[in-house]
């Protein structure tokens, strides 16, 4: 906007020059007469005439420059009411009310603020705060920042048995961690301190009862006593006069020794019934013996019914065997009454009522020879969580039982001098990975049965110890070699037998239930697809091969972890196919137990379960009657038959758990033959 001063000059100078032009364009004397004459004046009637226009014409346009100012000037009227001000756009208006054509013009990184007009941004107003750079995270008034030592993406991915704790990342359980902690009935509570149930009585001291005694701030059961049903029970005792410690040996098998008194004769056996344990004051009448369940006689031999069925199927109905009465287990002390009913119900369990309880392990030779002499069931009270290599005799470093003394007195077996063999025995893993304590033993047993027993010879054995994934796909083949070293062994004229053993760790991928691999020793667990080799590649390769027959015969646990514990009852709780999904013609499958499954160890042997009675049957026992036709040829029906029932039978009478072997197989094939020894 103009300043006054400036424009009233310029009207000034606009004014005097009009008037000057008029004075200086007067005519002359000599002319002014004429315009006088012609105009109708005097003499000085035309220069009048001249000044007097040119002062009017400035007059008029200097009033109208002044009127125009004025307007220009007054814009802003005066005389606002009150609480309004004057604007030079609106009028009078509210105050602030009047913004500025400015707002929307602020400078970077000035912003516009209602009320204040352009300010600088707040501190906490970033418009990169999604865009920090990992591990960077955004924080309210912060900016970009490190995580929190807590904020861990991998909570969730501890391998057990470790487990999550805020703050501290991957941690081992508290040895006071226990499933059962809160399974204490009404009146009785757990007690970290007591490591037990104990009965609290409020404020004041516990009053307990006998056998109840005083445990820290409760009463708990006195030593020797066990805690059932909310009381106190005594465990039922069995004494054995001497511990019996000997190989299976000739007649040592499942079925225990033969009836009749041997060089020692039948241990001696003090059976101790169940009693209620009552107060000392007043003594409570003693409670009789609950009546125990009766055995077959020894002459009678009788198989589980899927068993039974098989046989029955495969050669008819057999002579001496009859199926059995459903078999029972021991009831898991963690397992509440709804519990035990839903596993029950899930998996067809029947639980023990009316059996003797032992607390050790015991062979399952001795057990079958005590129910005999006694006639009695005696059945293993199982600990919560059993370490397979921590049960027993075999376990500790103490000397286990050679295992040639199961087939030492047994026929050998013949035609097998050109048959082909691998052996794997996966022992020490590397990395995270754990090892598989019984590998190697399990390894030795069975290259010992096929040198010593079936006649193989050392050069057609091919010994994996420790394999890694290229030992894996060098012998049992890959992509670029479908077969492997075994179809490079195989004569094509005239294909022999395979008979393939593994002792490894398997494992089931944890965000797909239906994948399962096996486990060389550098497997990564992070990378399963990569690093280890999967079962249902194992088979397709495995009928690539050319063989006329392959045997495998599979001592792996197939789960989602590699933890040894095992809880019981050791029921399979995963739907996994470790076994082919398509058959594969030729090919015939032995797995140690069902699905994910725990595998339990044989302390006798230090080997597995499974393989130890699998040895047993390839020696021979398999051909036995009455299980076996006797013919001296054993064939994957007979084979087994004879392992699952020795298995299942020892598992449940031994150790009080389940395992349960699995076959997959198209036809019943060969497996040995035996002499006439």
């Amino acid at each position: 906007m103009h300043s006054p001063i400036s424009f009233w000059t310029q009207i000034c100078i606009v004014g005097a020059a009009l008037l000057m032009t008029r004075v200086l364009a007067a005519p002359s004397p000599a002319l002014a007469s004429e315009y006088g004459h012609h105009g109708g004046g005097g003499h000085g009637g035309g220069g009048g005439v001249g000044v007097g226009v040119g002062i009017g014409v400035g007059s008029i346009l200097l009033n109208e420059a002044i009127r125009r100012s004025q307007q220009s000037e007054g814009a802003e009227p005066a005389g606002c009411p009150q609480g309004l001000v004057p604007s030079r756009r609106h009028g009078c208006v509210k105050p602030g009310k009047d913004k500025g054509p400015e707002v929307a013009k602020c400078e970077p990184p000035m912003q516009y603020r209602k009320g204040k007009g352009c300010v600088r941004p707040k501190p906490d107003h970033e418009p990169e705060v999604t865009k920090c750079e990992p591990p960077m995270q955004y924080r309210k008034g912060k900016g970009c920042v490190g995580p929190k030592p807590d904020h861990e993406p991998e909570v969730a991915k501890c391998e057990p048995p470790m487990q999550y704790r805020k703050g501290k990342g991957c941690v081992r359980p508290k040895p006071d961690h226990e499933p059962e902690v809160t399974k204490c009935e009404p009146p009785f509570s757990y007690s970290p301190r007591d490591h037990g149930c104990v009965r609290h009585e409020g404020p004041e001291e516990a009053s307990c009862q006998w056998p109840m005694v005083k445990t820290g701030h409760g009463c708990g059961c006195a030593p020797g006593f066990d805690y059932r049903n909310g009381g106190c029970f005594k465990p039922p005792i069995v004494v054995i006069e001497p511990p019996y410690r000997g190989p299976a040996g000739p007649g040592h098998g499942p079925e225990g020794p033969p009836p009749g008194p041997g060089p020692e004769g039948p241990p001696h056996f003090t059976p101790t019934p169940p009693q209620e344990a009552g107060p000392a004051t007043p003594p409570r009448p003693r409670e009789e013996p609950q009546s125990v369940a009766k055995v077959e006689p020894a002459s009678i031999r009788c198989l589980p019914q899927d068993l039974y069925d098989l046989l029955e199927e495969t050669y008819g109905k057999r002579p001496g065997l009859n199926p059995c009465p459903a078999a029972c287990l021991p009831k898991p002390a963690s397992f509440t009454p709804a519990e035990l009913d839903a596993a029950a119900t899930k998996s067809g369990i029947n639980w023990c009522e009316n059996c003797l309880q032992v607390g050790g392990y015991m062979p399952l030779g001795a057990i079958l020879q005590l129910e005999r002499a006694a006639n009695v069931t005696i059945c293993v009270n199982p600990d919560m969580c059993r370490l397979p290599g921590a049960i027993g005799g075999g376990a500790g470093g103490e000397q286990v039982t050679e295992i040639r003394t199961i087939f030492k007195d047994l026929p050998a077996g013949v035609k097998n001098e050109g048959n082909l063999a691998v052996v794997v025995g996966n022992h020490d893993y590397q990395g995270d990975l754990p090892d598989n304590p019984d590998g190697s033993s399990d390894a030795d047993a069975v290259i010992a049965l096929l040198i010593d027993q079936l006649g193989y010879k050392q050069e057609n054995i091919i010994d994996l110890r420790d394999a890694t994934l290229a030992d894996f796909e060098r012998v049992f083949g890959s992509a670029n070699d479908p077969g492997g070293e075994i179809a490079k062994r195989i004569d094509k004229k005239d294909p022999g037998d395979v008979f393939i053993y593994v002792a490894s760790h398997g494992m089931v991928k944890e965000d797909d239930g239906k994948q399962v691999y096996l486990l060389p020793v550098d497997a990564k667990l992070d990378d399963l697809d990569k690093t280890a080799y999967g079962m249902q590649e194992l088979y397709e390769n495995l009928g690539k091969t050319g063989a006329r027959t392959i045997m495998l015969m599979l001592e792996a646990n197939f789960a989602k972890n590699l933890d040894e514990l095992i809880n019981p009852p050791n029921l399979p709780e995963l739907e996994v196919e470790a076994m082919p999904v398509n058959p594969v013609p030729g090919l015939a499958v032995f797995k140690a137990s069902d699905r994910d499954q725990k595998t339990i160890k044989d302390p006798e042997y230090g080997i597995g379960l499974f393989t130890r009675y699998l040895i047993e049957g390839l020696a021979g026992r398999a051909d036995q009657a009455p299980l076996g036709n006797g013919d001296k040829r054993i064939d994957t029906v007979e084979l087994y038959v004879y392992t699952a029932d020795a298995v299942r039978t020892a598992a449940r009478k031994s150790f009080g758990l389940e395992q349960k072997p699995l076959l997959g197989k198209i036809d019943n094939l060969v497996v040995n033959n035996l002499t006439a020894k």
